[in-house]
């Protein structure tokens, strides 16, 4: 059957001796082919001629098929289609061929035959799902099972095992015949698998294809993963997350301590914040991600490493894959830690809240008003009190704490733990503004006493500022979202790993960053929540600067990409420099200083830059709307009317230019001031010659009529009016007339020469470029010509998207959309209404 495509491809096809299976070694050397593969011709003919070409029996053609070099997946005539140009290919078995052939060596009582050649077949062949089906459809899997089992009572299970293991895998994945429910003795394999993991009894090389295995069946749902939750432990699971381990083993470790968060209950998430509370397991991480920022592979020289391994991990994972379980790890962690705290309300007679109010008011103004323990208590019920004595002292003593606590920023003076009720962020901003207070107490005496010397209304409330921060590092950390394995997560997560305590000292650096911002803003208790809109942005945008991903920075298996840099950089010295300072730049970014610098890079001034322009490119975006090109061009005719009065009155306005006269049979010409004005009927143009007096006088009134001559010009004697950019462009003198007549004016290039019917001109000097294109617009305007100067273009398109931009004004409205493309006209009109 004739393909789609006529499109003929080059590819290359080689030998490999490892499939010569039941045939005797050639007697000539089997050298690689270039084949030009054209769709309309099936794969047997193309197949056979590779037969032909290398000695093997025509009869054993219909035997063999080509394999990807790289995946090792069949070629049918089904995929042929997404075969890419350049491909290189092997000469294999076909998958029916396979499948019997490696079912011999399943079948065989004899262990001593399993050589590591045919499980390697069988691990990289699974990878197929022509090969995966037609196995499963043989029985391979009972046999495959049988192995298995019996391999755990062999002398070599760890030389078997982990093909084995992986060969189960791929072929239970590529394969939708069977599920993994129905698989028989499954049971017994996952049983061994978790016990291996959770006692540390499999090794390094068998870890990743137990670990791939255990995922497969939990995203499966079987009904075995209920018992994998609760038998495979956290903490075991962890150990495997090294940097000496390779990247499967490190993917899947982490994927299945996602994968039991996600469906385990709180005592399983209780766990993982036990297991990560450890320091051994925290520096473990720590380490892992500084690799994976510096990009360092794991050895090669490794008894437990092959180079297949690595191939494999390389073709299948990737580093983002990698970072993505981590930062959805860190996830789940933060929220164990904070999503109670955040959603808790305070509870008022708690005395350890209590206290920690009384130590923010102590530490800040290093008193305790002979109130150590009753200072927070409700203050209606110290005035109220019985005894005389104490209700005369109440008053000034309340009103002692009222002023420390209106200092401190609360907003309920009389109560001020009440503050802390509002969920989110609920207790937690009392935690953090309370680590402040503890680690950071210079800064935090600074922050309250700097603001205690301004009046309450410029002051920037300290408990009312932190309660808000909070509130935003939640949300920019996703706190209280129950994160998925979809999504894709920010690479600042990855911070939380590097730096300890991340969350209270960001909630430090950013608070810290409020009071500035503050400050730069001069704002007052009114522009709080614009100041919070400004703070939220800062501490967005520096968050996202902290990116693996850089448009000017890429770094791909430790080298630059950069053209320009390639052909300079040829020493292996040279490279290896630059790729330790490269390595040295990434894992700055990713430190608690880099953060704090782009906090501070992220200023007020910055933000407001930022805004203008995206406020720019959305109005550039509707600008460029079909909907408003339309109504563009039904405003473009009365904003050229308007454009046309602006240039006429100008004229009527006056003027007053350095003149330069030319008359037909005059030796010289005559330079002198003189105010041009259009006279109201618009039907002549009057010059005067005006003294230093006059032009003082009229630099101050316009309408100024002394002058010592005057002259009257219709429009019916003025032939022809030129710009000096016009003249320049018609070439309508010389250069050198044109240098003797102006080189004495400053100004001489901005001119607009009018030329009468008696070849009479008059040159008149303008200041400037704008003067020149009005005048020159106004005459033409006058003669019934087109306005052609870039002034005149510039001044209606700017009042056209002035009136386009006051009309969607009026629809600047959440409910209302602008189409996208142009509305089609209606191919039925409504009825036209009755007339009455």
């Amino acid at each position: 059957m004739a393909r789609a495509s006529n499109n003929k491809l080059k590819i290359g096809v080689h030998w490999k001796n490892s499939v010569a299976i039941g045939l005797s070694s050639p007697s000539s050397p089997r050298h690689p082919k270039l084949i030009e593969l054209d769709p309309n011709v099936p794969l047997n003919d193309y197949i056979s001629k590779i037969c032909e070409d290398w000695k093997i029996p025509q009869s054993n053609s219909i035997h063999y098929a080509l394999r990807y070099d790289d995946t090792h997946k069949f070629v049918t005539e089904q995929n042929r289609l997404q075969i890419p140009t350049g491909q290189v290919f092997y000469l294999s078995l076909s998958h029916e061929d396979e499948v019997q052939d490696l079912l011999k060596y399943l079948t065989s009582t004899d262990y001593h035959r399993y050589d590591s050649t045919a499980l390697e077949r069988l691990k990289l062949a699974g990878e197929d799902e022509t090969f995966a089906c037609e196995f499963v459809q043989q029985n391979g899997l009972q046999y495959l099972l049988k192995l298995f089992i019996n391999d755990e009572k062999s002398n070599n299970f760890e030389n078997l095992t982990p093909n084995l293991l992986r060969s189960l895998h791929n072929i239970m994945v590529n394969q939708q015949a069977i599920d993994w429910d129905n698989l028989e003795s499954i049971a017994v394999i996952i049983d061994l698998l978790v016990t291996g993991i959770n006692q540390s009894k499999i090794t390094r090389l068998h870890s990743s294809s137990a670990m791939m295995i255990l995922d497969s069946i939990l995203n499966n749902e079987s009904k075995y993963s209920s018992n994998i939750i609760q038998t495979l432990q956290i903490g075991h699971l962890l150990d495997y997350c090294s940097k000496h381990q390779d990247i499967e083993t490190q993917y899947y470790a982490l994927a299945l301590i996602n994968l039991l968060m996600n469906k385990g209950d709180q005592m399983i998430r209780s766990s993982l914040v036990m297991s990560m509370s450890n320091t051994i397991v925290t520096l473990r991480l720590r380490e892992l991600v500084q690799s994976i920022i510096s990009h360092d592979e794991p050895s090669g020289n490794d008894s437990f490493t092959s180079v297949d391994n690595l191939i494999q991990s390389t073709r299948h994972l990737t580093r983002t894959s990698l970072i993505q379980q981590l930062c959805l790890l860190q996830r789940f962690y933060l929220n164990e830690i904070y999503t109670n705290s955040m959603n808790t309300s305070i509870d008022r007679p708690d005395l350890k809240y209590r206290d920690m109010i009384t130590e923010l008011r102590r530490s800040a103004f290093d008193t305790d008003l002979l109130l150590s323990d009753q200072s927070c208590q409700d203050l209606n019920v110290r005035i109220t009190s019985i005894n005389m004595n104490e209700s005369i002292a109440n008053p000034r003593r309340v009103e002692a704490l009222q002023r420390d606590y209106e200092r401190l920023g609360f907003q309920d003076l009389r109560e001020p733990i009440k503050d802390f009720e509002t969920i989110p962020p609920g207790i937690l901003s009392l935690q953090n503004l309370f680590y402040f207070c503890i680690h950071q107490k210079n800064d935090y005496i600074r922050f309250v006493l700097e603001n205690s010397c301004k009046t309450l209304q410029q002051q920037c409330p300290l408990v009312k500022s932190a309660i808000e921060i909070t509130r935003i590092l939640c949300t920019l950390f996703s706190i209280g979202i129950e994160p998925t394995r979809h999504q894709n997560h920010d690479d600042y997560f990855l911070l939380f790993y590097i730096t300890s305590s991340f969350f209270e000292q960001a909630f430090v650096r950013c608070l810290l960053l409020f009071n500035k911002t503050w400050k730069e803003m001069r704002a007052c208790d009114v522009d709080f929540q614009v100041v919070s809109a400004v703070v939220y942005q800062q501490i967005s945008q520096s968050l996202n600067d902290i990116s693996l991903t850089n448009s000017s920075l890429i770094i791909n298996n430790k080298t630059l990409i950069s053209p320009s840099m390639n052909q300079t950089i040829s020493s292996p010295i040279t490279k290896t420099m630059l790729n330790t300072s490269i390595t040295s730049s990434v894992l700055q970014k990713f430190t608690f200083d880099y953060f704090i610098e782009r906090l501070n890079i992220h200023n007020y001034k910055d933000i407001c830059k930022r805004r203008d322009e995206q406020e720019l490119k959305r109005e550039e975006t509707i600008m460029r709307l079909p909907i408003v090109e339309t109504l563009k061009e039904r405003l473009r005719s009365h904003v050229e009317l308007l454009t046309r009065q602006a240039r006429l009155k100008t004229m009527k306005k006056g003027q007053i230019f350095m003149t330069i006269e030319s008359r037909p049979g005059a030796k010289k010409t005559k330079n002198r001031l003189m105010f041009w004005q259009l006279l109201d009927n618009e039907k002549h143009v009057q010059c005067s010659e005006s003294t230093p007096t006059t032009v003082k006088e009229s630099l101050v009134n316009s309408n100024s009529t002394t002058s010592l001559t005057r002259t009257m010009i219709p429009l019916e004697n003025i032939r022809d009016v030129q710009s000096n950019i016009d003249q320049l462009r018609s070439g309508s003198f010389t250069t050198q007339e044109r240098t003797g007549k102006l080189s004495r004016h400053s100004n001489a290039h901005t001119s607009v020469t009018i030329y009468l019917q008696n070849d009479t001109t008059y040159s008149l000097l303008c200041e400037n470029d704008y003067d020149m294109s009005c005048w020159n617009d106004g005459y033409n305007i006058l003669l019934h010509r087109e306005m052609d100067s870039f002034y005149a273009r510039e001044d209606m398109e700017s009042l056209l998207n002035l009136l386009c931009q006051l009309q969607i004004l009026e629809l600047d409205s959440p409910f209302i959309t602008l189409p996208q493309h142009q509305l089609s006209v209606p191919t039925r009109l409504p009825p036209c209404r009755p007339s009455a």
